[in-house]
């Protein structure tokens, strides 16, 4: 089952979410996309851009004990995204002194 699920998840792009124990044992909740099976150490492995680590990473198959699927390009495509502004920072100084226009290269007069 976790075989056809990863080969599902590589066959269509889908988002997945897996339940992933370590070789410590340590357990752990990964959100992945971009999965495909390891270069390095083939199907037994697959490699995948780790939303939590934000990074791409390696996981060993056998380690894995559940896999969901967050969405498939189809289910993306016909959803809406949703963005919370409240965690998006700007780096930007305001600067009193001059007009709107100026800071952004807008001519609001023409």
């Amino acid at each position: 089952m976790i075989y056809d699920d990863i080969q599902r998840a590589i066959d269509t792009g889908a988002i997945i979410e897996i339940a992933y124990t370590k070789y410590d044992g340590t357990a752990s909740i990964r959100r992945l996309s971009d999965v495909q099976y390891s270069e390095e150490y083939g199907n037994t492995h697959i490699q995948a851009f780790c939303h939590k680590r934000d990074e791409q990473r390696t996981f060993k198959i056998s380690r894995i004990s559940r896999v969901t699927f967050i969405n498939s390009p189809e289910a993306a495509a016909d959803q809406s995204v949703l963005i919370n502004p409240t965690n998006v920072k700007i780096p930007y100084r305001f600067d009193r002194s001059k007009r709107v226009f100026e800071l952004y290269g807008i001519d609001y007069n023409s």
